[in-house]
Order: C-alpha cells, then structure tokens, then sequence
C-alpha cells in the first residue's frame, strides 16, 4: 500500500515539475511599458491579417505582399505569414523572403525561430515570441519580438503575425 502511495506522489511531483518548467520556460518577458502602444498596435494588425487569411485564403497572401499603401505595414514591422512547413507564404516589408523555406533558420542564439514560433501557435493559438532577425534591408539578427497567431482556413493552417527590433 504505501509503495503504490510512493509511485502516485512521485507521478504527480513530476507532473507537476514537468508543467510548471514549460509554463514559466516558454513565456517571453514583458515588454517594457514605452513599447506598449506598438505592441497594440502589431495585435491589431495580426488580428486584421488573420481575418482577411480566414476569409480569402491562400488569395490574400497576393493582397499582403503587394502591401498597397502601407496597410499591412512598414518596415520595419510588418505583416508575415508561414504555411505550416515553414515556407515564407507573405512578407508585406520583405518581399525577398517570400516563396523561401525558413523552417531550419536559427538565430545566433541556436533558437530555430519558425519552428518555435509554430511550437507557440500550436500550444497557445496565439502569442509573443522573442528571439533574434535581421531588420528589413539589413544581415545582422537583433533583438526581435513578434506576435503571431495560428489561422485555420481553407482547410489549410497559417501563422500570421508581426515583429518590432526593441532598442
């Protein structure tokens, strides 16, 4: 009886070590308050190019990589969205990076950013990730922090989001 009691307390210890690393491991830290408004500002435009990706589909990715009149952006922030094998499907402030297959891209820090950020969607639906990504126009990874979000449509599953470079 108390061996049975020692496995189910062991059982439960680690389930709840296992929970707790994984909520606190994967939660990026908050955002200095100066960049709050811009923070808003990104969850509004992921919000509305999630809502345009529902409803047109594969089709809106012509409508946000031809950016027309900065609605889906400018650089540096700007809306991007993944398919779900990592392939760059829109870029409204990098238009180079369309059509290429980002899912092996690693961060000087090791992290494989698309991969994680898709980790994010599937775990969460929606939410901040931060690493490190060249500026539009520019080579050198900095400070990143985008917001994306998972999007379902057409039978097929999208990550939309956004990013801005803290300084």
């Amino acid at each position: 009886m108390l061996k049975k009691f020692n496995v189910i307390a062991l059982a439960l210890l680690l389930t709840l070590t296992f929970l707790t690393t994984a909520a606190f491991a994967a939660k990026p830290a908050k955002a200095p308050a100066k960049y709050a408004a811009q923070e808003k500002q990104i969850k509004a435009l992921v919000a509305k190019a999630a809502g345009l990706i529902k409803a047109k589909g594969e089709a809106a990715m012509a409508e946000i990589n031809a950016n027309k009149d900065g609605r889906w952006g400018k650089a540096p922030t700007g809306i991007f969205v993944s398919g779900a094998d990592g392939l760059e499907l829109a870029n409204a402030v990098e238009p180079a990076s369309v059509g290429k297959n980002l899912w092996g891209y690693k961060d000087p820090d090791g992290k494989l950013v698309v991969q994680e950020q898709w980790k994010l969607v599937k775990a969460k639906g929606k939410g901040w990730y931060e690493g490190k990504w060249a500026k539009p126009g520019t080579d050198k990874p900095v400070p990143c922090r985008s917001y994306v979000k998972g999007v379902k449509a057409k039978g097929k599953q999208y990550l939309v989001g956004a990013a801005y470079y803290p300084e």
